[in-house]
């Protein structure tokens, strides 16, 4: 079906799914793909690509629930988790972070996938809902016609009224939201806490009672009363001085149990690693652009300037810097050295040398 011939709501559908895989792709760009994307943060992000309206966290799910529901939803590298608080988290799957030929953002690819899943989810509500439908009436033209190609993709070649549209789409599936693992670790002990938050209310709640009954009863039955609720009162404050020492060696607890957080140095290995295959397939361009030799040597000042200006994402100088030498000691120390003689320092690579299953070493050094 040509482009111009989907109704309004479905074009409208697949923009929405273009802006939200544009707005992933620079919000991983800046970020890297390790960290999960909070959805406040990410419907702001493709509300200012779309430019239609506001986009919600409904409409993610739906872009997520449709890539899941179709013949290959296999292929979805989307998952949504729930971090408690109010705060919602894009994530993607341990078996499509490193080693898939679908990759997380292959616009190109994702794209085809949700067209082909809307296709098919379409074709099984048309036939459940005896949808009826009327070909597009082709325009004559003068000559021998053109043979469409059987293997051409299309969302459906039929024009329907809009009302049948509105329903399919308002019936199209939501991801579900998980709870993320940190959560339920932490749902025992949340709900310990709420319990004694109503054992306080309730205590407090009597107490006030027991109040009120003295100032109706009047002040020669105030006696009679005040020595329950003298021990009440003392009874809470035991209690109470029982629980905040539960809390506090609970705290003590999970803190102790709760991972170091990475150091700096952690973080920028890391972030070098990630950047390494886009590197390398730039040095691969600079080496057979000055030769091909067998062995080729540059300057470290010129190669990081090159490295600057070629690289999609900006970066400083430290941090390509950073990447050059997590090449030549942790990726591939054969295929990139670094050379210092004194104040000057140059970077040798070696063409031969080039690791072959660049994306495997990086998984097994914990990308």
């Amino acid at each position: 079906m040509a482009p111009q011939a989907l109704p309004t709501a479905l074009v409208d559908l697949l923009a929405l799914h273009s802006c939200f895989l544009t707005a992933l792709s620079l919000h991983y760009a800046h970020n890297g793909t390790a960290t999960p994307v909070d959805l406040r943060g990410l419907t702001q992000s493709i509300s200012a690509v779309w430019k239609q309206r506001s986009v919600s966290i409904d409409d993610i799910r739906v872009c997520v629930g449709v890539l899941s529901a179709g013949p290959s939803g296999a292929m979805n590298p989307f998952s949504i988790s729930d971090y408690s608080h109010g705060k919602i988290c894009l994530e993607i799957r341990d078996e499509h972070k490193m080693g898939t030929t679908l990759g997380p953002l292959n616009e190109e690819v994702l794209q085809a996938l949700f067209m082909e899943s809307l296709d098919a989810l379409w074709r099984t509500w048309k036939e459940s809902h005896g949808c009826a439908a009327r070909p597009i009436a082709m325009p004559k033209r003068r000559g021998r016609p053109r043979k469409i190609p059987i293997a051409q993709k299309t969302i459906e070649s039929f024009v329907v009224d809009d009302a049948a549209i509105s329903k399919f789409i308002a019936q199209l599936p939501q991801a579900e939201i998980t709870l993320c693992s940190a959560a339920i670790a932490l749902a025992p002990m949340r709900e310990k806490g709420r319990k004694r938050l109503r054992e306080l209310k309730d205590s407090t709640s009597q107490g006030r009672s027991q109040k009120k009954l003295r100032e109706t009863t009047g002040k020669e039955n105030e006696p009679a009363v005040s020595q329950p609720a003298q021990a009440k009162i003392t009874e809470f404050a035991s209690v109470r001085k029982a629980n905040l020492l539960d809390r506090i060696l609970a705290k003590q607890a999970v803190a102790a149990a709760a991972p170091a957080p990475a150091t700096p140095a952690e973080l920028q290995r890391k972030a070098a690693l990630e950047r390494s295959e886009e590197v390398i397939g730039v040095l691969s361009l600079l080496a057979a652009g000055k030769g091909g030799g067998a062995r080729v040597s540059f300057s470290m000042t010129a190669l990081l300037q090159n490295l600057q200006n070629s690289i999609r994402s900006p970066l400083s100088r430290e941090e390509t810097l950073k990447c050059v030498e997590v090449l030549a000691s942790e990726v591939a120390p054969g295929y990139v050295n670094i050379v210092k003689m004194g104040a000057i320092s140059s970077v040798v690579i070696n063409p031969v040398m080039r690791p072959v299953d660049l994306r495997n070493r990086l998984v097994a050094l914990g990308v």
